[in-house]
């Protein structure tokens, strides 16, 4: 009876105090799938379905153009490429180069779409889910808009799914000093919707452009490069737009709100699911804009004591269920990453603190995916998984009974005993450094052919879902 209560609470405190444990050896090489033949100098976009395979972008130099182009490829479950999509498992968007980052949504319909450039402007390709050019959308499968590009600093321009509806923004130039952001909205076979703002558009000098929880569209101005904006917005503003890209005579001023305050030098931007603007800036600080453009006073995020290291530079912002994942780099040289959970106040979260790891180069992680079992992440020319406790995600209130659960006898001797009163698909066992030592299914499997230790094991159940636990071998 005591020993069934210890091994409660040893149990109950792992799902507290959970974090990144390992990477997932059943993924890749040890956690890891490298990109072959991938430029690190641009930043892999991942979308992840829900049998845990992946499309992912990246560009590939092109000797004849002289410059990337954008490819989309597709991995498996377990991070090999899958090679039923597109040609052998890539395809290659030959109509425009990738001077930037591409970016990469999917449809409800599983179709998906790529935003780049081409010499004239932007360029939007849609692929069916088995990767061939969509010929029902623009011409052979890409849609381009004229006179629409990245900004000078290589940010500035995306897409996003507005129901049935497709928004891309990007720089519209004008000439020197005299520029803005065009925000067009496409129909779904990627003509440009005319009932949509001016004709299809919408002018702004908004450098980050959002879409909100009613489908209202957000530019957050703080690019003090523009003579234009430094002139209406001298501490940068906020405009706001209906679905319709009509102006949101609600908000500000006929929908313009003109900072009191500079937010200062924005380095990324992110709205999270309650309308909130999520920033940092040069000083690798991060605050928080409600939707309503004020400074939240109620986020406090400190970059100088929250950590043992000094922080060199933040590359992404996450939020996940009212908490926020942040991933940035440190060292003389930006070889060591670390991954970090923020409360929603902005404190480190202690049960996750931070995850580090030193690299043999300084690439940053950009795109990263959370669900309640793993962190995915794009760093360079590589895609990493981390196992992560499943409970470390739950929002406070959400219910649990529903979820699978198991117990072992912890610590364990001879054979690895549980009980559960789900079915178990398999039981991977894994060093602390993500190396694969051992599968099972049954309990009372013999282990003694492990030495003495701490291992994880990610239980597998035949729903799908997943858990991981810390064993004690003695």
């Amino acid at each position: 009876m005591i020993k069934k209560l210890f091994l409660s609470c040893i149990l109950m405190i792992q799902s507290v105090s959970a974090q990144i444990v390992s990477y997932d050896a059943s993924f890749g090489s040890n956690g890891k799938h490298t990109i072959m033949g991938a430029n690190n100098s641009y930043r892999t976009k991942i979308v992840k379905n829900s049998d845990e395979s992946m499309y992912f972008t990246y560009a590939r130099d092109n000797s004849s153009l002289g410059s990337p182009i954008s490819v989309i490829s597709k991995l498996n479950a377990n991070g090999t490429v899958d090679s039923s999509f597109g040609n052998n498992g890539e395809t290659l968007i030959n109509d425009y180069y990738t001077p930037v980052d591409s970016q990469l949504t999917k449809q409800a319909d599983g179709k998906l779409l790529i935003f780049g450039f081409n010499t004239d402007g932007a360029a939007i390709a849609r692929l069916t889910s088995n990767g061939q050019l969509d010929t029902t959308f623009g011409i052979n499968g890409i849609s381009k808009i004229a006179n629409v590009f990245s900004d000078a600093n290589g940010v500035g321009y995306g897409l996003y799914l507005q129901n049935d509806k497709i928004i891309i923004y990007g720089w519209t130039i004008e000439g020197p000093y005299n520029y803005y952001e065009s925000i067009y909205r496409l129909n779904n076979d990627g003509s440009i919707d005319n009932t949509f703002g001016n004709n299809g558009s919408i002018k702004t000098m908004g450098n980050f452009i959002f879409l909100d929880n009613q489908s209202n569209i957000v530019s957050l101005i703080t690019n003090y490069t523009n003579t234009n904006a430094n002139v209406t917005y001298p501490n940068g503003g906020m405009e706001k737009y209906n679905s319709n890209g009509q102006p949101l005579t609600s908000f500000g001023n006929n929908g313009v709100l003109v900072f009191t305050n500079s937010p200062g030098a924005i380095g990324t931007a992110s709205m999270d699911s309650n309308n909130n603007i999520i920033c940092t800036n040069i000083n690798n600080e991060i605050f928080r804009l409600t939707s309503n453009g004020a400074y939240d006073s109620s986020f406090a995020f400190d970059p100088i004591n929250s950590y043992p290291f000094t922080i060199t530079s933040l590359s992404s912002v996450i939020e996940k269920s009212g908490s926020y994942f942040i991933a940035g780099q440190t060292g003389s040289m930006g070889e060591t990453f670390f991954i970090s959970k923020l409360n929603p106040t902005g404190s480190v979260d202690s049960s996750f603190n931070y995850y580090s790891e030193t690299t043999t180069n300084p690439d940053a992680i950009a795109d990263m995916i959370i669900d309640n079992s793993h962190i995915i992440a794009g760093k360079g020319t590589t895609i990493l998984k981390f196992l992560l406790n499943n409970s470390t995600l739950a929002a406070a209130g959400d219910p649990i009974i529903s979820n699978p659960s198991i117990s072992f006898e912890n610590p364990v001797s001879q054979s690895l005993n549980y009980k559960t009163q789900d079915k178990v698909s398999k039981i991977e066992i894994f060093s602390l450094t993500g190396n694969l030592l051992k599968t099972t299914k049954d309990s009372n499997t013999p282990v003694s052919d492990l030495p003495g230790g701490t291992y994880m094991a990610k239980v597998t159940f035949e729903n799908g879902s997943s858990i991981t636990k810390k064993l004690i071998k003695n």
